[in-house]
């Protein structure tokens, strides 16, 4: 899996450094499954095909570079959707004091 938010941002945030591994764990999962159905969507059902046929041969950069290839706008997707994920996060945590 790729790290879309890293130790770095959360640590930018205030998370406790024993706190980091396990929350951009989950963080990216999260980020990566956003990435992967807005990918999907913006395919068409042939590509789709493409894409599935090729997951269980391919490897992850044959995969990746397909990808950049077949959407266009995918390294915005990335950037959007972690950024959605961390901004979420954020808004979770407890407000330190003004």
């Amino acid at each position: 899996m790729q790290d879309y938010i890293t130790r770095d941002d959360l640590l930018d945030l205030g998370v406790k450094e024993q706190d980091v591994d396990a929350i951009a764990a989950e963080l990216n999962e999260k980020a990566e499954q956003l990435i992967g159905d807005e990918v999907i969507e913006s395919l068409t059902d042939e590509d789709v095909q493409t894409l599935v046929d090729m997951q269980e041969t391919a490897t992850d950069e044959e995969l990746g570079t397909w990808i950049a290839e077949h959407v266009p706008d995918y390294q915005e997707i990335i950037q959007d959707n972690a950024d959605i994920v961390l901004g979420e996060f954020a808004e979770t945590l407890p407000k330190a004091d003004a």
